[in-house]
């Protein structure tokens, strides 16, 4: 009777099977071989070695070579094929943080991770093309989820044999390979050897995985090809970036991603803000405190609110789509709205940095979960030195839409009352149906 209780309560391989069935049929919609791939597709039919072709590529334009190596083999083979192999990595992202947040297969924990990763907009992944994108940003993130998984169960003192060690460094090494992702393997695991060496056990692994992003960086900083690509890049993209300085670059950047969460409603930035009030709320013990735990929501409610009559009320908006930020402040109305989001931006992160430091419960915790936000946060700003600081567009984003997701699960697990968990489920659900709506709108659109 127990083993059959204990079968019926496998929530970690029931959500595994519900995470692999949702993807696979989300994936089964996209359309293959558009914008980026589209030329790469190109590119390949005209080199004959695919070694010749990667060489080039550093010298006049990427450091990512294991990515681009996998993207000019991809690019030959059925669309069916990295349809198959993003599902696996979107398997190896949601078992990646049920170990690191859960590791209890019982745990109703394991549904939440599932429906934090189904409201992710992945259409971001289909900005560029779905093949080139996915491989520098969701594959990377992937790599990086299931190393630092081994960063967890080595802190619990789980046993960890020879071959999994081997695909801990090798999922390292992948996340290397792309600039985003070699700076959170850096600041994540530096982080991580700080704790190792004060509670004073082996750091061995720790340090590697730093040393390993350092290497990335120092990589990509010394090709040639990404010195290529910023003059090229900033002529396509961004005339005027190099007549910019520091600050305005900074400006700009954040007034970027800031408004990317509030001009068009963000369900996981939402429910981020709404957690912080929640939870601070029930933690305060002085009206200060209480102030202070709103704010974050208030700000998300008060400039979407604002986007929302402007653009969709007034402005009969149709689409969802994002408009670039003034680069230069020529006028007041542009000056007021963009000193007024880096205000707010500012404000955001003070108030929220506040709230989850007085709300959850450990100091490692608390530690981890303000550095998550701070490396997301720091690598898409990192992209004021590149003119496609706007170009990119919001897939850049993803560390720090996973760094608000895992602390969302955190936060979540200071929610005791019923009402608060039934909010969280309604939220994500909400969340789901947009991410399928716009996805899946997505390639409606590129089909027609």
């Amino acid at each position: 009777m127990k083993a059959v209780e204990s079968k019926s309560r496998n929530l970690y391989g029931r959500m595994m099977i519900i995470n692999a069935l949702f993807f696979l049929l989300l994936h089964l919609t996209f359309v293959g071989f558009t914008n980026d791939d589209a030329f790469f597709v190109i590119v390949r039919s005209q080199w004959d070695s695919l070694i010749d072709l990667l060489i080039h590529r550093y010298l006049t334009d990427s450091s990512r070579v294991l990515s681009e190596a996998i993207l000019f083999t991809l690019i030959r083979l059925p669309f069916l094929v990295w349809q198959i192999l993003d599902t696996a990595i979107c398997i190896l992202v949601y078992h990646s943080l049920t170990v690191i947040f859960v590791n209890d297969k019982k745990s109703k924990n394991n549904v939440l991770i599932f429906l934090l990763f189904a409201s992710y907009p992945y259409m971001h992944m289909g900005s560029a093309g779905w093949i080139c994108t996915s491989l520098n940003y969701m594959w990377p993130l992937a790599a990086f989820l299931y190393a630092f998984s081994g960063v967890v169960r080595r802190g619990r003192k789980e046993k960890i044999y020879p071959l999994q060690y081997a695909a801990y460094i090798a999922a390292m090494i992948f996340t290397a390979n792309c600039e985003m992702s070699a700076t959170v393997l850096c600041m994540m695991f530096m982080v991580v050897f700080i704790e190792a060496v004060i509670e004073k056990r082996s750091a061995w692994f720790e340090i590697l995985g730093v040393l390993i992003g350092i290497a990335g960086i120092l990589f990509a900083m010394l090709a040639p090809g990404n010195g290529e690509r910023t003059i090229m890049e900033a002529e396509n993209w961004m005339p005027e970036f190099f007549d910019l300085n520091l600050l305005e670059k900074a400006r700009l950047c954040s007034v970027f991603v800031f408004e990317h969460f509030v001009a068009i409603p963000d369900v996981i930035f939402f429910l981020f803000s709404g957690l912080l009030a929640v939870t601070g709320l029930g933690k305060a013990k002085k009206n200060w405190q209480k102030i202070v735990a709103v704010i974050p929501l208030l700000i998300d409610v008060l400039f979407t609110g604002y986007y929302f009559v402007k653009d969709f009320l007034l402005g009969h908006k149709l689409n969802y789509d994002f408009e670039n930020p003034a680069i230069y402040m020529t006028d007041w109305k542009t000056m007021i709205i963009q000193l007024s989001e880096v205000t707010g931006l500012l404000l955001f992160i003070i108030t929220a940095i506040y709230t989850i430091w007085n709300v959850l419960p450990e100091q490692k915790v608390k530690i981890g979960a303000i550095w998550a936000l701070a490396c997301g946060f720091a690598v898409r700003m990192a992209l004021m030195l590149s003119p496609t600081m706007f170009a990119s567009w919001h897939r850049t984003l993803i560390f720090l839409y996973f760094a608000f997701a895992a602390n969302i699960i955190l936060l979540a697990g200071q929610c005791k009352k019923r009402w608060m968990k039934v909010m969280i489920y309604v939220i994500l659900f909400i969340g789901i149906l947009v991410n399928l709506i716009l996805t899946v709108g997505l390639q409606i659109r590129k089909a027609v």
